[in-house]
């Protein structure tokens, strides 16, 4: 059965757009380069519906991908609660 991922793109005017997908990347470190290498983009691109969307990354405000990959870099925290103070 193929994986499949869920993705909310917020942007800065309040708005936001979302996505399902199958998963891009199964191996743990090649996922790990690759959401490196995302990140260092201008554009967030994405094919969809016979069409390709490109944001622009000072548009964007943030970014939610779920279910969290099982391995991340060594640079993301883990396993936090989002809390209201």
């Amino acid at each position: 059965m193929e994986k499949r991922k869920n993705m909310v793109i917020h942007f800065i005017d309040g708005s936001k757009v979302s996505f399902d997908f199958p998963e891009q990347v199964n191996d743990s470190m090649m996922l790990i380069r690759h959401m490196e290498k995302t990140l260092n983009q201008p554009y967030v691109v994405i094919e969809s519906e016979g069409g390709v969307m490109l944001y622009p990354r000072e548009n964007i405000k943030s970014i939610q991908i779920y279910p969290a990959p099982e391995k991340m870099s060594d640079f993301v925290i883990k396993g936090a609660r989002s809390t209201d103070f």
